[in-house]
Order: C-alpha cells, then structure tokens, then sequence
C-alpha cells in the first residue's frame, strides 16, 4: 500500500500555512492525510466531527506553527473511504494501527481527540510501539453508570452539535454548508461525507461507548496527558480524574474553562501550550 501521486499543497490554512492532502491506498479504496507546518512530527487524531473539508482544524493550525501535524482522516470521514469491514471496536483498532503505519506516524507523538484518544488508548495497550507519547482530549471508553456519558446520536442534529460544542461558529465549517461551494454536485458530496463521518463516529458509540477499555487501559505505557473542558455536555469533566487513576503513565490532568467536547475546536491556542509541554 502506497501513497497515490497527488500529494500536493492543496491551500493555505491559519497564518498563511501551506496546507497538504495527499491520498493513501487503504483496503481497497483511501485514506485522506492532512499535513500543515513544519518542525518535530506530531500526529492528530480527530474526534466524532473528523477534519474540516477545507484548511485546518484549529489546534491544527496552531500547532503547525513549530510543529509538522500530520492528521490521518479514518475510515467514513472527511474524504477518507468508508470500509464495511470494521464491524466491532478491535477492527478499528486494527485499522488504526495501519493508518498510523501509511501515515508516517508510528512512534511519533500524538494529540487524539473524543473517538480518536478511544482508538488511541485502545492501540497503545496492544501495541506499546505506537506512540511516543499522548495527549488525550476527552477520551471516551470508561463508563460510570452513576455518572453516564451522553449519547449524541439519540437527538436531532443542531442538538447533537449542541451538545459537542458551545461555540457555534467554531463548528460551523463541519456542520454547515460552505457559502463558497457554488457547484451543485460538490455539494451533495460534502453532504454525503458529513452523513458518512456520523454514521462513523455512531458506529465507534453504540449501543454505549464503552467496550472493556478498563480490563486494558493498564497496558498503556507511554506518558500520557489529558485535557477537559469544564462545560462538557458528553463525558462529564470528573471522567479525566477516572482515567488519570487508571493510567499507568498518567502526565497530568488539564481543564480548561467553559469548553465542551471539542477542545481542540473551541481552545486552540490553550491546548496547544499544554501539547507543546507535554511533548516537549
């Protein structure tokens, strides 16, 4: 499996960073990677919102500033192939650690967030190797039934975006249409990549989003810090002090005042003075 011919700057994202998606042969169909900036190598794992179609998620754009941040798209979302061959959690996992191979990121340092530093905690207890160290932006995969996550998928969609993030117009390029796409088919294609990315991200949840991480999570070996918005509406903000017990490595635990679940959208600059300490 190798990376197709068009790796090549498609744009420019925050501050005038040059922004690359190249194509990666994935299991019969590919995978969308995403670099911008340059320096040390990071990866980003996105949450249930996957990566913009256009530029660059926001912690994206402010860790390129001194970073390489290489962002794998997953399977089903944003420009990525959806596969029907990842049935369970251990497909995924699997899946993931091919992604991390293809990308270029296996050892590296990583920023995961929501579904992503699920799938994250998940590879890191089979396969040590994967990550040098992690930052985790509100991870799902322990559950507390006095203190149950929410389920953003047995709602409405404005309701869904909600609950996910505060901030509306920090969302609004993977929730709204483009004011800028004019060509009619574009748009139905990026209306099927958005329905595609949900059906994604509810397949990583359902029926609940907890699928035994607690029997593995003590195999996580490497450095691990996490961070929390205080006005989360999926995973209450105490789940970081339940992690942080269960991780053997734990690095420390951030909270960051009235950001919901998407940390990594709604406080950039914020996270990313904690990411730069942590990896430094």
């Amino acid at each position: 499996m190798t990376a197709s011919s068009d790796a090549a700057p498609t744009g420019t994202g925050t501050d005038g960073l040059v922004v690359t998606r190249r194509t990666v042969a994935f299991r019969g169909g590919t995978l969308t990677v995403v670099e911008a900036g340059s320096g040390p190598r990071i990866g980003y794992l996105h949450g249930m919102v996957g990566l913009p179609a256009h530029g660059l998620v926001p912690l994206m754009a402010e860790l390129a500033r001194d970073h390489t941040v290489v962002a794998p798209a997953l399977p089903g979302f944003t420009g990525s192939s959806y596969c029907d061959d990842l049935r369970v959690q251990s497909d995924w996992v699997v899946a993931l650690s091919e992604v991390m191979d293809l990308a270029g990121l296996t050892g590296a340092p990583a920023v995961a967030s929501s579904v992503g530093a699920m799938l994250a905690l998940e590879l890191a207890a089979v396969r040590p190797e994967a990550f040098a160290r992690l930052v985790l932006l509100a991870p799902l995969g322990l559950w507390d039934a006095d203190e149950p996550v929410a389920d953003a998928f047995a709602t409405t969609l404005s309701e869904q975006r909600t609950i996910l993030s505060p901030n509306r117009a920090s969302t609004a390029n993977v929730f709204e249409e483009d004011p800028s796409v004019t060509d009619p088919t574009e748009k139905i294609e990026l209306g099927v990549s958005r329905y595609l990315a949900r059906t994604s991200a509810a397949s990583l949840v359902w029926p609940i989003p907890e699928h035994g991480l607690d029997t593995r999570i003590h195999l996580v070996r490497c450095p691990t810090t996490l961070v929390w918005g205080t006005a989360d509406r999926l995973i209450p903000a105490s789940y970081a002090e339940r992690f942080a017990r269960s991780l053997p490595a734990a690095a420390g635990v951030h909270h960051v005042d009235g950001v919901g679940h998407l940390p990594d959208w709604d406080a950039p600059a914020e996270v990313a003075a904690i990411v730069r300490a942590a990896v430094a």
